[in-house]
């Protein structure tokens, strides 16, 4: 309930999806954690200032070919000026808790690789197939068993899945530009998501999905343009 102390209900982490595009992330430590992160990070578009010693091979080709800029090789305070979001991904755990004290100071976000529950943000174990992406945290707890239950997720979620998002998107696109109203929309998408759409898509019975959708769909969406839209969704994917 809304305005109660109920700490069992509640949720010690809120779970987000950020956009980091052209973002200026700080990673502080350039082993495997620090890959990990930086891997993470250049996947969002975001722009990667890293802290340490010593890079991985991989790291040190990203910094050569101007990917990730290495700004120094032992983290100070001032580090932080103009930086959206901080990784404490060092093996030295009073240094990362040091690192998310003087984040904490100036109001920025920090992930601790040594202890994430004392840092402000954890990072779940994350798998994508086209547009879907699937997180799994464990609030802190055991990135070990969530990197276990993202696994057991992924082998669920087979490729016939990024067919169906790429067509339902391309069906919401489609609907909406016909002008009808919230109500009417929200209830065409609630009936084609009611579909064995994914049924239809694996079994390659394309005749009976095209059929079925403007049928649903009808009046708004034709069966020529229904076939043109597989067609389209069709050859990206393929």
């Amino acid at each position: 309930m809304i305005g109660t102390d109920d700490r069992a209900t509640s949720l010690p982490f809120y779970p987000v999806f950020l956009s980091l595009k052209s973002r200026t992330c700080l990673v502080v430590g350039g082993g495997e954690v620090g890959e990990r992160k930086v891997r993470g990070l250049s996947a969002s578009g975001a722009r990667i200032r890293i802290v340490a010693a010593s890079l991985t091979e991989w790291l040190q080709l990203q910094v050569a070919q101007g990917f990730v800029d290495h700004v120094s090789r032992s983290f100070k305070e001032e580090q932080l000026d103009g930086i959206d979001l901080v990784f404490a991904a060092t093996s030295d755990r009073q240094l990362n808790r040091n690192i998310a004290m003087e984040a904490h100071k100036r109001r920025l976000w920090c992930n601790m690789a040594t202890d994430p529950e004392e840092g402000s943000f954890v990072l779940p174990a994350v798998f994508q197939r086209g547009p879907l992406t699937v997180a799994v945290g464990t609030s802190g707890a055991s990135p070990a068993i969530a990197r276990q239950i993202k696994q057991k997720l992924e082998a669920e979620f087979d490729n016939a899945w990024i067919l169906l998002l790429e067509l339902m998107g391309a069906l919401r696109g489609i609907i909406q530009s016909k002008g009808l109203d919230s109500s009417a929309n929200q209830l065409l998408f609630r009936q084609l998501a009611g579909l064995p759409l994914l049924d239809w898509i694996r079994s390659g019975d394309r005749e009976v999905l095209v059929r079925s959708v403007c049928s649903v769909c009808h009046p708004h969406v034709s069966e020529e343009e229904m076939n043109r839209t597989w067609d389209k969704v069709w050859k990206a994917f393929s």
